[in-house]
């Protein structure tokens, strides 16, 4: 065998025991990350309770008493821990209820698209299944402000209020320049579909990535189970899958018409840029935002709430601006019930 045959074989035997050794490590990880994701699930159980939804169970935690009840709805890769320093305080007043979309936190994963037709049934589902049936207060962050705006245009009786918190504008995809929107939505959907077939390796686990990225926000007592149940792969399938369908959820919203005059509006915008997906502090961007969330307070029953000395996580940066406006918000809906 000549000297050149004899390395090109040296060679693929090198290259074919590291493909092995490569892939025993991701095999290896992978089922360590299937054992440690039920290892977190026995060691972190729901505080609330599983409600089926239709062919799948959600996850909903309420405390607290009183009517109106509310809802706090989280932002793409959040759950009902996201709100750990908002709903004790509003509990103080009234019930209030956090809960996890279909596939975050203590949920099952629900059926795709994951839009905001998908989640609106699916929250009704849930309320209904919980005995929720009186009027409510949604509250949505982010993403989650523009599932609550679809809910209260589909069941504008049974909403007594809304909260948007750093919400979604329906026309975000719209209104943003398209060079800013493409850069907005091309950094989320490469993150959200890359980290969608890398979870199940375990090496994000491995890596100390979980799904949600406010854990050291979180008061100490709802870190480690935030940073647990962040790192099940079903998470960050319901991130993807939410990014999938993101701006079919804005043509939803406005298919639906515009919010009711008789439900009060309350708008919470940050000032700051932390928190915010990759490549959002880029100075258009943030402008862009700005605006939208100008143009969703012109219908707000109080006037537009600037959190100075927050990022996108408001309710975590500054909590109780959020929880005064919840309130401002249920005395309004007392004072003046849903017609």
């Amino acid at each position: 065998m000549s000297a050149r045959r004899t390395g090109f074989a040296r060679l693929g035997l090198a290259l074919l025991v590291l493909f092995g050794l490569l892939s025993a490590g991701v095999l290896t990880s992978s089922a360590y990350h299937a054992l440690a994701t039920r290892r977190d699930l026995n060691k972190f159980p729901p505080p609330g309770q599983m409600i089926d939804a239709g062919g799948y169970r959600l996850h909903i935690y309420c405390v607290g008493e009183g009517e109106p009840t509310v809802v706090l709805e989280a932002g793409m890769s959040g759950w009902s821990v996201d709100w750990a320093l908002v709903q004790p305080e509003v509990a103080r007043e009234t019930r209030v209820c956090a809960y996890d979309r279909a596939g975050y936190g203590w949920s099952d994963e629900g059926p795709e698209p994951q839009d905001s037709q998908q989640v609106t049934a699916a929250l009704h589902a849930l309320l209904s299944g919980a005995g929720i049936d009186g009027e409510i207060i949604l509250v949505g962050h982010s993403l989650g402000g523009l599932f609550v705006q679809h809910y209260a245009r589909l069941y504008p009786q049974q909403v007594a209020g809304v909260v948007l918190v750093d919400s979604v504008h329906p026309r975000q995809s719209e209104l943003m320049p398209e060079h800013v929107r493409e850069k907005y939505e091309g950094n989320l959907k490469t993150l959200t579909s890359l980290t969608r077939v890398i979870a199940p390796t375990g090496l994000l686990r491995l890596a100390g990535l979980p799904a949600t990225s406010i854990v050291d926000k979180l008061p100490a007592g709802s870190r480690d189970a935030a940073r647990a149940l962040g790192y099940q792969s079903k998470a960050y399938r319901a991130m993807d899958a939410e990014m999938a369908s993101f701006q079919q959820s804005q043509a939803q919203v406005r298919q639906a018409g515009q919010l009711p005059g008789h439900i009060p509006l309350a708008v919470i915008s940050a000032r700051g840029v932390e928190g915010y997906p990759p490549g959002f502090s880029d100075g258009a961007i943030k402008t862009s935002w700005d605006e939208m969330q100008a143009d969703l307070s012109l219908s707000a029953s109080i006037p537009q709430v600037i959190a100075a000395n927050s990022g996108h996580y408001i309710h975590l940066d500054e909590p109780e601006l959020v929880t005064r406006a919840i309130l401002d918000i249920v005395e309004m809906a007392r004072q003046d019930p849903a017609p």
